[in-house]
């Protein structure tokens, strides 16, 4: 048996596609030297990562940052159309990156030979030399079955996949037990917080070959925003999804303005939980505008903008006075908080939740009024202190503008680059 399996592998290897040895084409690094060039796929479950969240963000900066090391990057994401069953692209994202679509395995114990074939096809075509799945269970599987098939190293990038109180799956066993393989055949593991690792540790540990690297922002980018002119209002942005706090800050509003308080409260984003928020403030008898530009915004109301991205966004940041971030760890386990590198580099005031993703980012520099996450007075007292001392917010965003260089992405890409330059030599 042993000698069949030896033979086998050995024909595997020969009838991989021809690329030169291995040790040959990954990019080794040399101060800012780069030298030939390595071929890594991102693996993602979720087409509109592309577009919208946390995970587009990583996926638009990273690549670019990559390209000084001599890596060039490909992003392969299941179909806009989920019967999707064959290869589609590729399409040239804004940052220059190929980026294809097909079908995304769901994770089974019998896996049909042609349920990767347009996968497989991808990477023979592309030359891939290495695949960094974003998120174990979806993606990390994917890169797992890969692996098996044509020996190519994969990364996985743990995401709120693996949170028990995100993910209702996790407490099925043979869930448990995929993602222990995976995590187990994985050449290397990346984790973006403290918190993260234990996680995944907690499904299996992969101490020996792992690393905490944050996520990362684009500073220059957020240059011409800085210290303008504050307007009236606060300002909480993301997904209007359950968990992530926006009810709390509404309830935390309506106290507020019997102080009085008279700065607008912005919400910024869409979700399914939007008409919930929206039947909230009408109990609450207080104004809303929905849909409103930042011409439109005006004192004592509630002002509901929609989904915001570049320039609009970064407006948005640069005219508030504080950033909230509410997310209610029992209800959403927030793997990172991409929102708190965008106010620092917006130079901001942040009130925030005291939750493990910000107190480890408060470690790296974050400087955030924290508190706890449900307890409506701490909000309101903190937030009304910010607002009635322009002097601390000026003191708090000046120091977070000056500790977001730590977030920059060319120090992110670097880190991520020694990985791959380990996983591929």
């Amino acid at each position: 048996m042993f000698f069949y399996r030896a033979v086998y592998n050995c024909v595997i290897q020969l009838t991989r596609y021809p690329f030169a040895p291995r040790s040959a084409r990954s990019a080794r690094l040399e101060g800012n030297i780069n030298i030939d060039v390595m071929r890594v796929l991102f693996l993602c479950h979720q087409y509109s990562d592309i577009s919208i969240g946390g995970v587009a963000e990583f996926l638009h900066h990273l690549p670019l940052a990559l390209k000084q090391y001599g890596i060039e990057s490909f992003l392969y994401t299941r179909a806009k159309e989920k019967n999707e069953k064959s290869l589609v692209g590729p399409d040239v994202l804004p940052n220059g990156m190929l980026h294809y679509t097909g079908p995304f395995l769901k994770p089974r114990w019998l896996i049909s030979p042609k349920a990767l074939e347009p996968l497989i096809q991808l990477c023979k075509k592309e030359k891939i030399d290495l695949i960094h799945a974003q998120g174990t269970y979806r993606a990390g599987y994917m890169a797992m079955q890969l692996k098996k098939r044509l020996n190519i190293p994969y990364i996985v990038t743990s995401h709120s996949d693996i949170l028990e109180t995100n993910s209702k799956r996790l407490k099925k066993i043979s869930v448990k037990a995929r993602l222990k393989k995976v995590l187990k055949n994985a050449d290397y593991v990346t984790h973006l917080t403290h918190s993260m690792a234990e996680a995944s540790h907690a499904h299996y540990p992969t101490i020996e070959k792992s690393k905490i690297i944050q996520n990362g922002i684009d500073v220059n980018a957020w240059h011409p925003f800085i210290q303008q002119v504050e307007q009236d209002y606060m300002l909480a942005i993301g997904r209007l999804e359950p968990g992530k706090g926006f009810d709390v800050l509404i309830q935390v509003y309506a106290e507020l303005k019997k102080q009085p308080i008279t700065d607008a409260f912005v919400i910024a984003g869409s979700g399914s939980a939007k008409e919930r928020l929206k039947n909230q403030i009408h109990d609450l008898q207080l104004e809303m505008d929905d849909q409103a530009g930042l011409e439109a915004i005006q004192k004592g109301k509630i002002i509901f903008t929609g989904y915001v991205r570049d320039s609009a966004k970064k407006q948005l940041f640069a005219n508030a006075k504080i950033i909230l971030f509410a997310t209610q760890p029992h209800q959403w386990d927030e793997a990172f908080g991409i929102v708190l590198l965008e106010a620092m580099a917006a130079g901001k005031a942040i009130v925030a939740s005291d939750i493990p993703s910000t107190r480890y980012l408060q470690s790296l520099g974050l400087n955030a009024l924290l508190v706890k996450a449900d307890d409506l007075k701490a909000w309101r007292e903190a937030i009304k202190s910010l607002l009635n001392d322009k002097t601390q917010r000026q003191l708090l965003g000046n120091q977070n503008l000056l500790n977001v260089h730590r977030f920059d992405w060319s120090r992110i890409a670097k880190e991520y680059a020694e990985c791959y330059q380990r996983v591929g030599s």
